[in-house]
């Protein structure tokens, strides 16, 4: 049985606004997947990881995972394949040979030009749909929306939720074990 009260604080998926971005952000990312996986055998991650290190060369996988938003497993992966796609290689650092830098080749700097120019397209499209002033304070909502966010991850759920433990009003289901399976 499902509760159908109007009032009932329960999300409404196309006004909550984490989703609104997320669907914007996926149709974008389908888009350019559709193109840069066939032609050039890139994965979301890899493709992410190209253009942060296009941005700012010379990361290291750690600096490169938390700027592309990855887990350390899926960072390595797609730093691998990118390197074994020869679109990047890893170098020990100038300055300290213990710490290994990622940087695009020459290959990979095309890649991320062309990709960079159908993203530019992409996001001049979506751009077209807002005037110059609401544009200029699109970007000045998105900035403060950065910064609540780091706030929110910072801070974590129960300092959001402070009775979170206390929310729970369903049983939690068995966990299956492996005798189960």
């Amino acid at each position: 049985m499902t509760d159908n009260n109007p009032d009932s604080p329960v999300i409404k998926l196309e006004k909550w606004l984490p989703y609104r971005l997320f669907i914007i952000a996926a149709r974008v990312a389908e888009l350019l997947a559709d193109y840069y996986g066939p032609r050039y055998g890139l994965s979301q991650a890899a493709w992410r990881i190209l253009a942060v290190v296009g941005d700012s060369p010379g990361l290291s996988a750690r600096q490169i995972q938390h700027a592309a938003g990855l887990d350390q497993y899926a960072a390595s992966r797609a730093i691998a394949l990118l390197s074994e796609l020869g679109y990047a290689e890893r170098n020990a650092a100038d300055h300290d040979r213990r710490r290994a830098e990622v940087h695009l080749t020459e290959a990979g700097r095309k890649v991320f030009e062309e990709l960079s120019e159908i993203g530019l397209a992409i996001e001049a499209e979506l751009l077209d749909a807002v005037s110059e002033k609401q544009r200029a304070e699109l970007d000045r909502l998105i900035s403060e929306m950065e910064k609540a966010s780091a706030g929110v991850v910072a801070r974590g759920l129960k300092a959001i939720v402070p009775d979170l433990d206390q929310k729970i009003s369903v049983p939690l289901p068995a966990r299956a074990t492996h005798d189960d399976v």
